[in-house]
């Protein structure tokens, strides 16, 4: 292993450790190891760290043949088994191409990408990308991957969460109870026929270039890091559509934005405007209290204050 590279973890990924408790920070004290262990059996060549992640460590390696690729160390987390399947049942084909694997470690290698499309300041064009992309990425086959049986629908999930993390805080009640609003409407209008595999986190800084052309990227972009459960489509939609708070914060009319953009995204994919306003407003609240709780306060309360500004 190549000293000259420490085993630099990002604060977000650290903070989200630290919320874990014991084997969060178990995790921490045993990843240079780790590391270096997975170079060894894997025959890697370390480079430098990649940013940009939340639940674990990534970096660029050079296989024994020259190649380059990128090798993933993630936290111990029910969640990665989803990924690790939904990366492997799609092939490619709108996702990163997974080269080798190991579920009891965590640990991936993955093709060398490019940067993501989060620099780009056309967000009409980013969003027509995204929407793009995601079409591909919802051809995963279900009967591929390996499900958890019985799993609750997402907006079941969503409105669990909110309710037990916004506890008695008056301070949010109104976004709070327009985030509840929907997650009762998303779950009544839940619909089995209509479920795919979702990416589950397909914000922006997930969407990456590809090097060179392949199968599978015609777009030029993949994603990364699926979460890889069965809803329906405008739940992507609307996760896709969370992000870009600094914007919205300096806009006149956040709201009349960000319906725009559901229009363009539901145009794209033949999916329904009001399911991804809901979803993504849904989205937006339960992200503030999450990462809130996560260890990142400031980010979460700038969530909170653009759910607040889109409020009618």
């Amino acid at each position: 292993m190549d000293d000259a590279f420490p085993v630099e973890v990002e604060p977000t990924v650290r903070a989200y450790a630290g919320s874990l408790g014991a084997a969060g920070r178990r995790w921490l004290d045993s990843l240079a190891g780790a590391v270096e262990r997975q170079c060894r059996d894997w025959e890697l060549q370390r480079g430098e760290a990649l940013t940009g992640g939340s639940r674990s460590y990534v970096c660029r390696v050079t296989r024994a043949d020259g190649g380059r690729a990128v090798l993933k160390l993630a936290l111990p987390e029910p969640a990665l088994t989803a990924q690790m399947s939904t990366l492997l049942a799609a092939q490619g084909q709108g996702y990163v191409r997974v080269l080798r694997h190991d579920p009891g470690r965590g640990a991936l290698l993955m093709e060398a990408l490019g940067p993501s499309a989060e620099k780009d300041h056309d967000l009409p064009a980013v969003l027509a990308l995204t929407a793009e992309t995601l079409k591909r990425a919802w051809q995963v086959p279900p009967e591929r991957c390996a499900l958890p049986g019985e799993a609750e629908h997402k907006a079941a999930s969503l409105l669990a969460l909110v309710r037990d993390l916004a506890g008695e805080n008056r301070e949010i009640q109104a976004v709070v109870e327009q985030a509840l609003r929907y997650a009762h409407e998303r779950w009544e209008a839940r619909d089995p026929a209509r479920q795919i595999i979702v990416h589950g986190d397909p914000h922006v800084g997930n969407l990456l270039r590809v090097e060179g052309t392949r199968i599978g990227a015609e777009t030029g972009y993949v994603f990364v890091d699926p979460e890889g459960f069965l809803c329906e489509p405008e739940y992507d939609l609307g996760v896709a559509l969370r992000g870009w708070n600094s914007h919205l914060l300096a806009s006149d009319d956040p709201q009349a934005e960000v319906r725009g953009w559901c229009d363009q995204m539901a145009q794209a994919t033949g999916t329904d405007p009001e399911a991804i306003w809901q979803w993504t407003y849904l989205e937006r609240v339960s992200t503030g209290l999450y990462v809130g709780h996560h260890g990142l306060p400031k980010l979460g309360a700038l969530y909170l204050e653009v759910a607040f500004r889109l409020l009618a």
